[in-house]
């Protein structure tokens, strides 16, 4: 296909238009800088923050947590409601993590065993880890809160 410019200003704005639909992927979240702690790791409930229906937090007097380390190498968080019969799972997370490396995981949220959300998370920054806990960061609303 062969276009042709009648002046300066189709071929700058052609350019320019190029430029930014080549710019517009899903950015990954950066590493926090040294010496400054992301306002993320502040947040210290287990849950999936900021996810396609709503926030899922663990609350002691309804919920039950699990984690589990697979035979296959990777972890499975769940977070239970038993009184609501619901189950959020995150599943198929290295269970040899590092802070600052890229990660990709499965979240599902089900309901008497009918699933009413399932994603998967890409490009997902291990934020922070700790005996106690792991901090995922998909981008500034929406991050992952899980106890060991």
């Amino acid at each position: 296909m062969t276009v042709t410019y009648k002046n300066q200003w189709g071929r700058s704005l052609a350019l320019l238009t190029l430029l930014l639909l080549m710019g517009c992927e899903d950015p990954k979240p950066t590493p926090p800088v040294p010496g400054k702690e992301d306002p993320i790791v502040q947040v210290v409930v287990p849950g999936a923050y900021g996810v396609p229906g709503g926030t899922q937090v663990y609350n002691a007097d309804r919920h039950q947590i699990s984690t589990l380390e697979c035979p296959d190498g990777t972890l499975t968080f769940r977070l239970l409601d038993p009184g609501e019969r619901k189950v959020l799972s995150l599943y198929g997370i290295p269970s040899q993590l590092r802070e600052g490396e890229h990660i990709s995981f499965r979240f599902r949220t089900m309901v008497n065993g009918y699933t009413l959300q399932s994603e998967e998370y890409t490009d997902v920054l291990v934020l922070k880890l700790t005996p106690d806990g792991i901090w995922l960061k998909k981008n500034e609303s929406t991050f992952f809160v899980l106890s060991r």
